[in-house]
């Protein structure tokens, strides 16, 4: 018998999960994600789920050092529900450096039409880190990761997997 994930467990977690604990939802589907610098409304990236991968991979993000300066992220997930309602959707978002969490985040969407499209924006306050933390992650990439867990009344219905590399990346901040 399968364990039951609930919040009260990830919020427990350690560490990063190394494997995923479900397979995603069939009563929601992410469409796009977009990351933005929500001081000055730089889009760090904007993502579109493609129809026909819907594979579940850890995903790989990488920034440039100036990720840093950033105060307020704002994260937008544009979804679809399905054939039923879905009430209290709780997202927790967990941040790891080297198996240390660095922060927690929760939201709450309370409800959700059938055969809708939302749109959900949280705003990421973001952590001080000190300098020497900081530069343990630049010199380090790829060890800091996140998991993402998204319930549905309760029930775990999707989880993602991330890990970052701050020390590249396309962006150019100025």
């Amino acid at each position: 018998m399968q364990k039951v994930i609930t919040p009260e467990i990830v919020r427990t977690f350690t560490k990063p999960c190394d494997k995923f604990l479900c397979k995603p939802s069939e009563e929601i589907k992410f469409i796009k994600f977009i990351l933005r610098d929500a001081d000055d409304n730089f889009i760090l990236f904007d993502f579109e789920n493609d129809e026909e991968n819907q594979q579940q991979e850890v995903l790989s993000y990488q920034f440039t050092p100036q990720y840093f300066d950033i105060k307020t992220l704002g994260a937008t997930k544009i979804f679809k529900t399905f054939d039923k309602p879905l009430k209290n959707l709780l997202l927790i978002d967990r941040f790891y450096f080297k198996n240390n969490l660095i922060k927690e985040y929760e939201f709450c969407f309370p409800f959700c039409i059938p055969h809708s499209t939302n749109t959900w924006e949280s705003m990421y306050d973001q952590p001080a880190l000190g300098a020497n933390l900081k530069d343990l992650m630049l010199i380090n990439p790829w060890k800091t990761k996140s998991d993402t867990f998204l319930f549905i009344d309760g029930k775990l219905a999707n989880h993602e997997r991330i890990e970052y590399d701050f020390s590249g990346g396309q962006e150019d901040f100025d």
